[in-house]
Parts: C-alpha cells; structure tokens; sequence
C-alpha cells in the first residue's frame, strides 16, 4: 500500500480507539473506506471523508493488517 491508496478497514485491535476524538465524527469502524494520506514505517494516517461534503469522518493511524485494498 502506498500514499493515496484508497482502502477499507478490515479489522481493529482491541482497545485501539477509546478516548474522545471532539474534532471528528466517530471512529473507524470495519467496512469504513479511506484514503493513505502518509505512509509510516509501521503504520498509515488514514482519513476517512463524507463523499459529498469532503468533511472528515475520522483521521487515524493503522496498522497494515487492520487494511486491505477497496
């Protein structure tokens, strides 16, 4: 997976989102479709938009095996 990939969310770790995020609309959730917006080491920043808005639904670090291509 590379940056501007669009992928989906295919699973979650336990426990991963937890705290209040004010600044967004929910957290991810299996099924949601994203776009890599950086590539990490370990990890990709993920946003997730409204299609018709473009406003973001949720901004968040994942790991490889919680994606997989859409």
């Amino acid at each position: 997976m590379k940056q501007y990939d669009v992928v989906r969310v295919a699973a979650i770790r336990d426990g991963r989102f937890t705290r209040e995020r004010p600044q967004y609309q929910r957290h991810p959730q299996v099924g949601d479709v994203g776009t890599i917006l950086e590539v990490y080491g370990d990890a990709f920043e993920v946003e997730c938009s409204e299609p018709s808005t473009g406003v973001t639904i949720w901004l968040e670090a994942m790991f490889p095996d919680e994606l997989q291509s859409a």
